[in-house]
């Protein structure tokens, strides 16, 4: 059997080029329980499962695994495919420990897939717990497909479902703008210490050696360092080293670091790695994943201070490669920051002959791409540059927290537009994933706060009508814009339907009370009724109220004082004198003072 992609031939004739049959290749991993695996996003690995036993059980789940790691099978990556092995190698875990006698899939039934779930919750956490049964049950599907009659209607039943679903972690949070502040400039320091290291320093160490030590010493560098260039590396064990450390030794110089102080002229190391991948993630909220698996090809189409910077996302299955447009100059640019990385990284790529951007000198050799730093090397980062939370207590620097301490800060600066939020996922996502997390709460609900309160404000904020407003309406009454018939615009406008604070355009038909009835709200609760209407001839009434109110400071408690008169208060100062001329409230004021037969006051709240 052949199998082959079409290509044109030169009339016109599709010519099908010959592929190897994958048959004897499956047929060989269901015998032996051994295959190599490539993957259709990159990497490769063998599969060997020989030493587990049961091998009339074990040939249908490697030839599953087989399929499972073929194209079009749920497993495309290396760390995938590995974790369906680490499955499969459990459940064998298990039948050793619970059903030593199970041998044959006709034998499997519900009962120990679930017995299975059991087993693991003693073991592990209910994440691992549920992804390892859901792989089994993945296997175990592919295993019915392959020998349809071998597994029972009970048991083909229970691979409809995985099991009970766990309850979903905690949102990773982002840092606080301290600390976001605290890592960009501590990654900022580090990185042009890298550059000062390798550049400037290291050039004139090549050239003259080290400044401290005498002549003798300054020439053991110089020649340790050609001795390094021509070899990539150096170590102990060459006698040119070891006679630099001993003149050392002899002078009382250091010699704890002495192997990576040497190789740190001309490559970039772990924390220098760190410090660029720091920077990075808050500079352009890129996944650290995918910052780490950047190419030294990654930068396209530059042109007018900006770049694109090409990435893979593995997990975005169909549409795995992305662009970013970001700015593009010096080092704190996300594309000047990429630049250095590959100018700085370039004598390690050359000798390990990599794409990698990322090339450095780490525990005695070199080495290209990032794994998992260690949780002592990120330690090391934040305690170099003591880096504490609110708390005073170093941080613990998780580089999966980065994109979203990126994407909080451009939240909080956008004031949540998701246009410009949501980069490269839909606006669901920004929502669930990056905006509703705890670091943002208070934000939310500072902002569902002031909407309301502006909501309330509006709707029961009164009509303030400044005196030209008025002369339109006494002109105009039909276009007067108030609730009211056009034929009592006058007697509203002449003082007739007068309050203490204010004129009322529906003194039977309050929001407050039924229609009908009189308003029953404090007379100072004009101030925040729709039916209240204010002219400037009210102004005076209003800012001898005011000062009413202020002096009452003195008799009562300043929480029973802000819950008598605080929103009246506010509403006078921020709202109703501000929207009067300078002019009218000066002459209100003055009026208010002499209070010359003012009335502004109920007798019995005057007499108190």
């Amino acid at each position: 059997m052949k199998a082959a992609s079409s290509i044109i031939g030169r009339r016109g004739r599709v010519i099908f080029p010959d592929i190897a049959d994958p048959t004897p290749e499956a047929q060989e991993a269901k015998t032996t329980f051994r295959f190599h695996a490539t993957l259709r996003h990159g990497g490769s690995m063998v599969v060997d499962l020989a030493d587990l036993g049961r091998p009339e059980l074990l040939g249908p789940f490697a030839h599953a695994l087989w399929r499972i790691c073929q194209i079009g099978g749920p497993a495309g990556s290396v760390s995938t495919a590995k974790a369906y092995v680490a499955a499969t190698r459990r459940f064998w875990t298990y039948l050793d420990d619970r059903h030593p006698a199970l041998c044959r899939l006709e034998q499997m039934a519900p009962q120990h897939l679930d017995d299975f779930a059991g087993w693991l919750s003693e073991r592990h956490t209910e994440v691992v717990s549920y992804q390892t049964i859901a792989k089994i049950v993945g296997c175990l599907r592919f295993v019915h497909q392959d020998c349809p009659a071998t597994l029972s209607v009970l048991m083909l039943s229970r691979l409809h479902y995985v099991g009970s679903p766990y309850n979903p972690s905690k949102p990773r949070d982002a840092y606080d703008d301290h600390v976001n502040a605290a890592l960009r400039e501590a990654a900022r320091r580090d990185v042009h210490a890298a550059h000062n290291r390798i550049v400037t320093v290291g050039n004139a160490v090549r050239r003259d050696g080290p400044i401290e030590g005498g002549e003798e010493l300054r020439s053991a560098y110089r020649m340790t360092m050609s001795r390094l260039e021509l070899d990539g590396t150096i170590s102990f064990s060459k006698p040119i080293y070891k006679y630099l450390y001993w003149l050392r030794q002899e002078e009382g110089l250091s010699t704890g670091n002495l192997v990576d102080e040497l190789h740190g002229h001309l490559y970039l190391n772990l924390q220098d790695i760190i410090a660029f991948l720091v920077m990075l993630s808050l500079t352009t909220g890129i996944e650290i994943e995918c910052c780490k698996e950047l190419g030294v090809d990654c930068l396209k189409n530059a042109a007018g201070g900006h770049v694109d910077i090409e990435y893979i996302k593995r997990r975005a299955r169909g549409a795995e490669w992305k662009r970013l447009r970001v700015r593009d100059g010096g080092s704190g640019t996300p594309g000047g920051l990429i630049r250095l990385a590959m100018k700085l990284g370039t004598e390690a790529r050359r000798r390990l002959d990599t794409n990698s951007l990322w090339a450095y000198f780490n525990d005695g050799r070199l080495v290209a791409g990032i794994g998992h730093p260690s949780a002592e090397s990120l330690a090391r980062f934040v305690a170099r540059h003591e880096i504490a939370d609110a708390e005073g207590q170093p941080i613990n620097l998780v580089l999966a927290r980065l994109r979203k301490t990126q994407k909080s800060h451009w939240y909080r600066q956008t004031r949540g537009q998701m246009e410009s939020f949501a980069v490269n996922h839909s606006k669901e996502i920004a929502a669930n994933h990056y905006a509703d997390i705890p670091a943002l709460r208070s934000l939310h609900e500072t902002t569902v706060a002031d909407g309301l309160k502006e909501a309330l404000d509006s709707a029961l904020a009164p009509k303030l009508l400044m005196p030209e407003d008025e002369m339109r309406m006494r002109a105009s009454p039909e276009a007067a814009g108030l609730p009211l018939p056009a034929a009592e615009i006058a007697e509203l406008l002449n003082g007739s339907q007068d309050l203490w604070l204010a004129s009322c355009s529906g003194f039977y038909a309050s929001p407050f009370g039924r229609a009908g009835e009189a308003c029953p709200v404090p007379f100072w609760g004009c101030l925040e009724c729709k039916s209240a209407v204010i002219t400037a001839s009210k102004l005076p009434a209003i800012v001898a109220f005011d000062t009413f109110m202020v002096e009452q400071r003195a008799s009562l408690s300043a929480s029973d004082w802000q819950a008598k008169f605080g929103q009246a208060h506010a509403r006078i100062t921020d709202q109703v004198l501000p929207a009067f001329p300078e002019a009218v409230v000066a002459e209100a004021r003055t009026l208010a003072q002499n209070r010359a037969g003012l009335i502004h006051l109920p007798p019995e709240l005057g007499a108190t």
